[in-house]
């Protein structure tokens, strides 16, 4: 008997299979399909185990396991497009079937069960019995695909080094640089690498050095490295440059100090070196090497020596997992020109970019540099990843176990990055994400302040939602109706097509991404949360002489939480005093916070927090919360002035109740308090969102503040909200007793 016979009918049946549906799903006959019960309101867990019973069996079995991922077991031997098929099935034997719009984290460029990719891996079967150890053992296909890999390898960096993951290649690329310091400047500890705020570059823990993602960061002991801002797109040309130049000041100042704390770093050189960079940039055709010559011959050798402390730069060319943030090509011009002319390899981190998603084959290409990156990082759609070099940084990768790993790549992936990579078409990668991206629009326009500020690349692109916990409301809604779709960033969702995605499955996402706002604007998406127990008194006043404040940090948050919340809801939860199309999430209108937010703001690193209570009912009468500024990305903190400069603290929340007759002498307790401790803290700024009444009735140095944003209609609840900036100035001299009195009768 033969030996595979079985296998035989078991791979003929797929192969039939995979041309059955691709068929269905190119003539337009393949579409969303997920249990009725699935779109109900009972808590997901609960739904899975009654809907998708092979899915939950299988998550049990496994729960010893340490992961975190979708409720779902997908089958992909049933998967076609983006349509993503389940283990189970419906009484008819079908499959249940997601539309995926994560691309699977941006690692898929093609369709599940693509037919070229399918023949390349039956070709090349041997590859997939036994994985060879590259590193020492290498065959014809690891060969074949470092020969391509010469072929696609970006402007620059020809050199290249094949590892398992994008964050290996991230781990590579630090060590590639740093050696070079030691071995040509002398700088035994390899100096230091600038990454900019809200980074990810990885989680091993060199990767988390350069990595400024909250979450991802947290606990972990790595390098102490310095980052700067990223001059995120979102707001007017004036404020961009703004944003611009001071990410570009806060890195020349580490280039010329070499973070040397008596080390002069004087604006007006900053000045001189910016101006010279944009005058050459204004003056295309010249040659960039001879300016570069020129314009470090003009630095002392004392700063040229402090410079080579900084070992690279790392930035990627739009921060996804950061939330889709984009900057100008203008910007990455002249960090190219600066990081040359102190000497300092540019490295861009290509991970998620890499290889046709924007709609050039690398996206930094969009940014037209005058002189090119010196490495070059990508992984995802690769299936393995890759540290494409410089010839000077390729130094020193012969060195003998320096830089080495066990599988370099693995042989399946490389088999499907070989069927592909004939296949680009960076034309089809612009209309697919055109499609996608003017569907976006349109949502965007018809549900005005709830989501916003469509943008990307190619088919990177990405949306935000009004606010953190509605995204994540917003993201389990469309689940249950089968769109999957990734978080990035605090309030953003990615809508990643696959760059052949068919026009009618990109439709039916965003249909069903319209069904999902529908239902959080009908108060579908979070059951009603009893606030506690219920406590209605008629108006009282609070004498500021009978109020006790109480710290709040996160280990006290529970203790006080019911006397927050109360406050909270009475604030801001009511629905009488809002128009009929206030937004909200469940029965909640989106302006009242829910515990949670608040409970892990205090949490975040600098948080802050006081409550007020009234000795004589014995109630927590008000109270305010927030944390540093670059912990939130809340409206208006993009364009915050002193947005990655760490001497703000965002006040994220603030309520009184509205039965206490002397509510803005209560609120203005509170922002002082709120003051006192944030200057206390080392905070030198208040940045907040705010009711713009509190703007008119707050203390001097609030009055004062800058409003940097006005928010009409604020998620659609009839008033008006601005971003307000403060300087903690010294406390004004005391008013005569006559003029305190008389201010406090009209606040009252």
């Amino acid at each position: 008997m033969d030996d595979f016979e079985g296998a035989r009918g078991s791979l003929d049946a797929y192969l039939r299979e995979v041309g059955r549906l691709n068929a269905r799903y190119r003539g337009g006959e393949v579409h969303v399909r997920v249990p009725t019960a699935l779109q109900g309101d009972e808590p997901l867990d609960d739904l899975i185990r009654g809907c998708l019973p092979i899915s939950s069996a299988a998550l049990t079995a496994a729960s010893h396991s340490l992961f975190f991922s979708l409720p779902v077991a997908f089958d992909p031997a049933e998967s076609v497009g983006p349509y993503l098929a389940t283990m189970d099935r419906d009484a008819e034997g079908e499959p249940y079937r997601f539309i995926d719009m994560g691309a699977l984290i941006a690692t898929q460029a093609l369709g599940e069960n693509d037919p070229g990719v399918v023949e390349a891996v039956l070709r090349d079967l041997p590859y997939a019995v036994s994985r060879y150890a590259h590193s020492e053992y290498q065959t014809a296909l690891s060969l074949r695909l470092k020969a391509e890999l010469d072929r696609i390898a970006p402007a620059g960096t020809p050199r290249h080094f094949v590892v398992n993951t994008g964050a290996e290649a991230v781990e590579n690329a630090i060590k590639a640089v740093l050696l070079n310091r030691v071995r040509t400047s002398g700088e035994t500890d390899g100096g230091f690498i600038v990454s900019f705020e809200g980074a990810f570059h990885g989680r091993t823990l060199g990767s988390l050095a350069v990595t400024h993602r909250k979450k991802a960061r947290l606990g972990f002991p790595t390098f102490d490295w310095p980052h700067v801002s990223f001059p995120a797109l979102d707001g007017s040309a004036r404020e961009t440059a703004r944003r611009e130049e001071r990410s570009l000041k806060q890195l020349w100042d580490l280039l010329v100090s070499g973070r040397i704390p008596q080390a002069e770093r004087r604006r007006e050189s900053f000045r001189r070196e910016l101006d010279a960079i944009d005058e050459f940039l204004a003056r295309p055709g010249h040659d960039a090497d001879a300016f570069v010559q020129a314009r470090r011959a003009e630095q002392s050798p004392e700063i040229l020596q402090r410079g080579r402390r900084v070992a690279a730069v790392l930035v990627e060319p739009i921060q996804g997992e950061g939330g889709v943030r984009m900057t100008s090509a203008a910007f990455m011009r002249r960090l190219r020109l600066l990081t040359r002319i102190f000497d300092v390899p540019l490295l861009f981190d290509e991970v998620q970019t890499g290889w046709g998603a924007t709609g050039r084959m690398w996206a930094h290409e969009r940014f037209d540099l005058p002189l090119p990156p010196d490495a070059v990082i990508w992984a995802k759609k690769a299936q393995n990843g890759v540290l494409f070099v410089s010839e000077d940084l390729a130094t020193f990768f012969q060195e003998e176990k320096k830089f080495n790993t066990t599988w370099e790549g693995d042989s399946v992936g490389m088999v499907r990055l070989l069927a592909m990579l004939d296949r680009l078409d960076l034309a089809q990668v612009e209309r697919t994400g055109q499609h996608a991206r003017t569907g976006l629009e349109t949502l965007a326009r018809d549900y005005s302040g709830l989501i916003r500020y469509v943008r990307g690349a190619g088919v990177m692109l990405g949306f935000d939602v009004a606010r953190a916990d509605w995204r994540d409301g917003l993201r389990d809604r469309a689940f249950r109706l089968g769109l999957v779709m990734l978080p990035a960033g605090e309030r953003t969702l990615r809508f990643y097509p696959r760059y052949d995605t068919e026009p009618y499955a990109i439709d039916e996402a965003l249909a069903i991404l319209r069904g999902a706002l529908e239902d959080l604007l009908r108060g579908r998406v979070e059951p009603l949360a009893a606030p506690g127990p219920e406590i209605r008194v008629g108006a009282f006043e609070c004498p500021l002489e009978a109020i006790d404040v109480l710290e709040l940090t996160a280990e006290r948050f529970a203790a006080h939480r019911g006397e927050i919340m109360a406050v909270e809801v009475e604030r801001y939860g009511g629905t009488s005093q809002y128009p009929p199309d206030v937004l909200r999430a469940g029965q909640r209108p989106l302006l009242q916070f829910p515990p949670e937010l608040l409970e892990n703001t205090l949490s975040n690193p600098g948080a802050l927090g006081v409550a007020l209570r009234d000795r004589v009912s014995g109630r927590v009468v008000a109270y305010a919360l927030g944390s540093a500024l670059e912990s939130h990305d809340e409206e208006g903190v993009s364009s915050d002035p002193r947005l990655g400069e760490k001497d703000t603290f965002y006040l994220q929340a603030m309520a009184t109740l509205p039965s206490v007759k002397n509510q803005l002498e209560i609120e203005n307790r509170l922002l002082d308090l709120i003051r006192e401790r944030a200057l206390a803290a080392g905070y030198t700024h208040l940045s907040t969102l705010i009711e713009e009444r509190i703007r008119g009735t707050g203390p001097p140095w609030f009055r004062g503040g800058r409003v940097v944003q006005t928010v009409d209609n604020y998620l659609r609840s009839g008033m008006r909200f601005v971003y307000l900036h403060a300087a903690f100035m010294e406390p004004p001299a005391p008013e005569p007793a006559s003029a305190e009195a008389d201010r406090r009768e009209s606040l009252r």
